[in-house]
């Protein structure tokens, strides 16, 4: 970001504004927490600039968060809507989706209250989040920074204003690249603009500020002025890139075709590329998933050295100088699965207090217990049996004549869950409580460490229980015990998963496996030398972009998403009728494009002529669509008026056709809902019960 600022105008594009770098994730919560990392840097990078304009220019450092609208707003009117929603106390503010997305500010820590410190303003288009800080001391406080560039902390997080001043750095998910084909804004994002808005910012074709604004207070008059392009993005950064697999990759893999020719522009007559990082842990074949989704030659970093245990770049160090994670195994053949689970838990969360007791803070790590679940079933049942049976045994643990050494009384109140059902308002508000550690002193008199928290302080998570969502991007180092239910079905989400324990500290990972499934048993047969080599039992990923049933999905996505965003005549919602034969310039080049891509990745000739026709066809069916006499050909109706025709269809209960184009990469096939009447059907056919022959009818003498 800092070179790009200081390389300026290049080819005649901007490289002093527009984003630079794309962060993209595949689950809400792993963005959610880089979200609030990234924005120290961001902070720290904006100070920076304007300590020294000159040299880093007037443009601020900002970081944008882009994700559904499920969790952040689309528009301006829709942030105001949600924090007065939090202002008035609505009951209903739940399902909103909220600026609110950091809790405290990143620089100084101080807490962030959405209805006090979050200020929309609806002329402008923007959403200011402020720091908390009372006395002002912070430098993105209200007082001290309301009068700058960008007011509030460097960060964004409304859709809305992320086209009009795009972030110098943005955090998205992998699933909101599918938009590319459905909003003309997204092309800002790319540096594809001509025009822009003194109070508004970047526009796009068909944009609503026509030729300026009209003063209204506080912004004075505004108007619209001619703007030299801005650069693409140079740098896009794939987390967790063994998660781009099975049908998601290969969707990505296909939308990857328009996000490559969208971020590449020329230094003369050489093609500039944008530079791809993608990290994982657990990969295998790595060159061939990096060839089937960005089609890349693979460079390994670091490289792999002569000595296995030093690289320069890590070392090989043994437990007893670095503690690592202990794994055990348990299986209690005869036993049903939640009989073991609950009395592990038990025995886990009761154990935990006695070393606290005996040792106080030292024994924090193991206070907080983390369930792992493969399915939502499972820990749904898990949760009840916890907020009852676990509750009860470990409260009563010293209440009966056996004997349990090492096991103390505990009360287990704070049960959290970390899953798709839990609200994306809850999500931070839970991540922030997983960092609250047990803290206590020795009181003489009981002869033991007590826990010491003042009343209206939140209480510590006694138990956490998720689902694959945890596997990925949550770093609370505190965390030193697991309970994993049952195998996963993945070797590399069982490493991804248990290793959110014991970073810190030792950690301890319990499986717990049914003798009942066969893959359960056999894991715990071989237990110890599963292990011991897991990282050879990684699986392969599979990414197939242009295999034939992939590109009937998101073929049609891909060429929209190059054609809308490449070519202005094409990317306002009116542009749709502007292919007037299927042989315009902006067509074929965009066959070209997708083809020869279609070729490097698969070396099928086949494959290629194939995606050649699929592309043709397509492109002869939107030229005589556009040719229909007495109507307007759109994108989509809404808001087109009377005369308008949607070429584009969202997925839906409607059977899936050449024109259906989904606004997620998972939106690949329709939900199915089964709804159970209690009455029962006219509908049912008359059933009879099967005649029985006539030696059975007889009685049957019995022979003597």
């Amino acid at each position: 970001m800092g070179i790009r600022r200081l390389q300026g105008v290049v080819e005649n594009l901007d490289g002093g504004r527009g984003l630079t770098v794309i962060m993209r994730y595949t689950l809400r919560l792993l963005t959610l927490q880089q979200f609030q990392r990234a924005a120290t840097l961001l902070c720290a990078m904006e100070l920076i600039r304007t300590g020294d304009v000159a040299k880093w220019g007037a443009e601020p450092f900002t970081l944008g968060l882009w994700v559904g609208n499920k969790v952040t707003p689309g528009t301006t009117e829709a942030s105001h809507q949600a924090i007065e929603a939090i202002r008035d106390k609505d009951r209903s503010r739940a399902g909103i989706a909220s600026p609110a997305q950091l809790t405290s500010c990143p620089w100084c820590g101080t807490e962030i209250h959405p209805g006090r410190d979050i200020e929309v303003d609806k002329t402008g288009g923007r959403t200011a989040i402020y720091c908390g800080d009372k006395l002002s001391q912070c430098e993105f406080s209200k007082a001290k920074s309301s009068t700058n560039a960008h007011p509030g902390l460097p960060v964004k997080v409304v859709d809305e204003e992320i086209y009009h001043r795009p972030p110098t750095m943005m955090i998205a998910t992998v699933d909101k690249f599918a938009m590319m084909a459905w909003r003309a804004e997204v092309r800002a994002l790319f540096g594809n603009v001509r025009e822009e808005c003194e109070r508004h910012g970047l526009l796009w074709p068909g944009h609503d500020c026509g030729g300026g604004h009209k003063a209204r207070k506080p912004h004075p008059a505004a108007k619209v002025k001619a703007v030299r392009g801005v650069r693409p993005p140079d740098l896009i950064i794939q987390d967790e890139f063994h998660l781009i697999s099975g049908p998601l990759g290969t969707m990505v893999g296909l939308y990857e075709t328009a996000v490559d020719d969208l971020c590449s522009w020329k230094i003369a007559e050489t093609k500039v590329r944008p530079k791809v990082v993608a990290s994982t842990a657990t990969v295998r074949r790595a060159s061939d998933q990096v060839r089937n989704v960005f089609m890349r030659r693979l460079a390994i970093f670091p490289p792999k050295a002569l000595d296995v245990e030093d690289d320069f770049f890590s070392v090989q160090r043994s437990v007893e100088s670095k503690p690592g994670r202990r794994y055990m195994g348990i299986c209690s053949p005869g036993s049903s699965r939640p009989a073991v689970l609950i009395r592990t838990y038990t025995a886990f969360l009761t154990a935990a207090q006695g070393l606290f007791d005996a040792f106080g803070k030292v024994a924090d790590p193991y206070m907080t217990m983390v369930g792992y679940f493969n399915s939502l079933r499972e820990l749904g049942g898990m949760k009840r049996l916890a907020e009852d049976d676990v509750q009860t045994r470990s409260y009563r643990v010293k209440m009966s004549l056996v004997q349990r050494p090492g096991l103390e009384q505990r009360s287990v109140s704070t049960i959290a869950e970390l899953t798709s059902r839990v609200s994306n308002a809850d999500i931070p508000k839970y991540l922030d409580q997983l960092e609250i550690p047990f803290d206590g002193a020795f009181d003489a008199t009981k002869g033991k460490f007590v826990i010491q928290r003042a009343p209206d302080a939140p209480r510590p998570i006694d138990v956490v229980l998720a689902t694959n969502m945890l596997s990925v991007g949550v770093d609370v180092n505190r965390l030193g015990v697991m309970v994993v239910n049952g195998q996963p079905k993945g070797t590399a989400e069982y490493i991804q998963a248990t290793s959110r324990v014991g970073r810190a500290f030792p950690g301890l990972v319990a499986a717990v496996l049914t003798w009942a499934r066969p893959r359960d048993l056999s894991h715990y047969e071989t237990f110890e030398h599963y292990h011991a080599t897991f990282y050879q039992h990684v699986e392969a990923q599979s990414v197939t972009p242009f295999s034939p049933r992939a590109m009937d999905r998101g073929l049609t996505g891909a060429m929209l998403a190059v054609m809308r965003n490449r070519f202005e005549p094409f990317a306002p919602n009116p542009g749709a009728g502007a292919l007037t034969s299927p042989s315009l310039p902006a067509m074929t080049s965009t066959v070209a494009s997708v083809t020869e891509r279609a070729w490097e990745v698969t070396e099928d000739s086949a494959k290629k002529s194939l995606a050649t026709a699929e592309l043709k066809s397509r492109a002869d069916e939107w030229a005589k669509e556009a040719a229909v006499p007495g109507r307007m050909l759109v994108y989509q109706k809404y808001g087109a008026g009377p005369t308008a025709y949607a070429l584009l269809e969202a997925p839906g209960i409607r059977p899936w056709s050449t024109w259906t184009v989904p606004m997620s990469m998972r939106e690949v096939e329709p939900g199915v809902n089964l709804v159970m009447e209690d009455d029962r059907s006219n509908q049912d056919p008359v059933w009879h019960p099967r005649p029985k022959p006539e030696d059975e009818s007889t009685d049957m003498v019995e022979s003597p």
